[in-house]
């Protein structure tokens, strides 16, 4: 059952694509620090559109983190997105399934009961393709520090819903 204040923390990725891993490893060191809050749930997920949309339902907020690849970015660096932002990313759009942006709108056109808050922490991907469990270093060094943005994000939250630290 959910609570009355609920978020989901879904790190997304493959785990044998090397970068494309990053939100897998994010989601499993932040799932070893939430413990103790039954209010946040984490979940690795491996597919996006529909099924991520999916996921999230019946959640108060939902925080991604995912891999990212953009014309000219550098490895490592981590952006602070909404669902909007997303069109200007590379794999928005399959043949097999609908961007999130349009899975978000269809769900809600449908009267799903979907967070009013999306969140996205991505780090752009030096390498996606190789076969590896191991991130790149660049991105490896990332990944402390999206732990710590989304742990504030939480606690900012926390304190918004009027719960003690």
């Amino acid at each position: 059952m959910i609570s009355s204040m609920s978020v989901i923390v879904i790190g997304v990725g493959n785990s044998v694509l090397t970068d494309d891993s990053v939100g897998l490893q994010v989601v499993g060191q932040l799932a070893e620090q939430l413990h103790n809050r039954p209010e946040v749930i984490t979940l690795q997920w491996h597919t996006g559109g529909i099924g991520l949309m999916e996921v999230m339902s019946g959640h108060d907020k939902a925080i991604i983190i995912d891999a990212i690849v953009t014309e000219g970015g550098k490895p490592g660096t981590i952006y602070s997105l909404g669902t909007s932002d997303l069109l200007h990313c590379r794999n928005v759009h399959s043949t097999h399934d609908a961007s999130l942006a349009v899975a978000l709108e269809l769900g809600r056109l449908v009267g799903l009961p979907l967070p009013e808050e999306v969140k996205i922490w991505a780090i752009e991907a030096g390498d996606v393709s190789t076969f590896s469990e191991t991130l790149t270093q660049e991105v490896a060094r990332a990944v402390p520090s999206v732990v710590g943005h989304v742990f504030r994000q939480l606690e900012a939250t926390r304190s918004l819903a009027g719960e003690q630290l």
